[in-house]
């Protein structure tokens, strides 16, 4: 739980320590949860995430138990790496920082108004890109940066709140939800391929042809292998559908947020060729955290100051870094 420590909301057991020896995950401002002494977060909806993992575990457990037994010993270890790799991929991406920008707050009442009252705009290879300003955050929004309501913070190039990640997808753990969300199609394809095979057997053990009736008894004399054979094939067909479409994405270097707000419909600015935004999405170096966790809180409070169209204007530190970045 949480209590109330003047402005902030902090873990119960931190209540007593003094405001100025809190760390940023102890007066976190978003929804998040941290483990591990804010090594690890998760978003705010985590039950989803454990139950997709445990779906996938349990399929998996019932494919290898009922199914491989039938299959060479060489089909149970693609089995069991494919699945390790989609379990790696989930976990990875629901438990690190998505690309969270860090809120200023040292911005008060009267700025905040007058920023949310002006305009401001950088140049992205030749395209004037407007940024917005966030009332929650206080900042201006780098380019690409969105507020996520359910986390309650902003987040650089998002692309979206997945449910069943927990958390925002973002600048950071894009390239892990894309991995997973290949893995668990090649996992179904795997599974059910495999399945097929072992219930095409199963027919013919009967001596049975391919058709109506002999599918039937073939689903009652083996019914887990036909479950083994649909369920995957079902899950594919949401999932399946998912990746092409954000395999599709990388290559045009959008996101889903702007594909849907129909941004840069027209010219977009942040694209390089496919190759090169491939790169970028799935093999350049991954940044690092701006929200350094683990610091005392009362040491990440600084602000910088942005000067855009020669007014000057307050922004977090790492918000100033990434707008000079662009």
């Amino acid at each position: 739980g949480r209590m109330l420590v003047g402005d902030t909301q902090v873990p119960e057991h931190c209540a007593s320590m003094p405001q100025s020896q809190l760390k940023v995950w102890q007066s976190w401002h978003g929804t998040h949860t941290f483990f591990c002494d804010g090594r690890l977060m998760v978003g705010p909806d985590i039950g989803a995430t454990i139950f997709a993992a445990l779906i996938t575990t349990g399929a998996s457990a019932t494919f290898w138990l009922c199914v491989c037994p039938l299959l060479p010993t060489v089909v149970v270890i693609g089995a069991a790496l494919i699945y390790a790799t989609t379990i790696a991929f989930m976990a990875i991406t629901a438990t690190i920082d998505p690309g969270i920008v860090p809120r200023n707050l040292n911005v008060d009442d009267s700025e905040a108004a007058a920023n949310a009252q002006s305009a401001r705009s950088v140049e992205v290879n030749g395209v004037m890109v407007t940024l917005k300003w966030c009332h929650t955050c206080r900042i201006w929004r780098p380019p690409r940066t969105s507020h996520c309501s359910e986390c309650n913070v902003c987040v650089e190039r998002f692309d979206h709140h997945c449910p069943w990640m927990g958390q925002c997808i973002g600048r950071r753990n894009y390239r892990f939800f894309i991995g997973f969300v290949v893995s668990v199609s090649i996992l179904c394809v795997y599974t059910a391929g495999f399945s097929l095979c072992v219930f095409v057997q199963v027919l013919a053990d009967m001596h049975r042809a391919v058709f109506v009736d002999g599918v039937l008894q073939g689903i009652e004399r083996s019914p887990v292998v036909a479950t083994m054979l649909i369920f995957p094939l079902l899950v594919l067909l949401c999932v399946g559908p998912l990746a092409c479409y954000h395999c599709g994405l990388v290559c045009d270097n959008r996101t889903t947020n702007e594909e849907i707000k129909g941004t840069y419909s027209s010219t977009n600015p942040f694209s390089r060729g496919w190759r090169s935004n491939c790169h970028e999405a799935c093999c350049a170096q991954l940044e690092a955290s701006r929200i350094h966790a683990r610091s005392v809180a009362a040491e990440e409070l600084g602000a910088s100051m942005l000067r855009t169209d020669g007014a000057v204007q307050p922004v977090s530190r790492a918000a100033e870094d990434i707008v000079e970045a662009v």
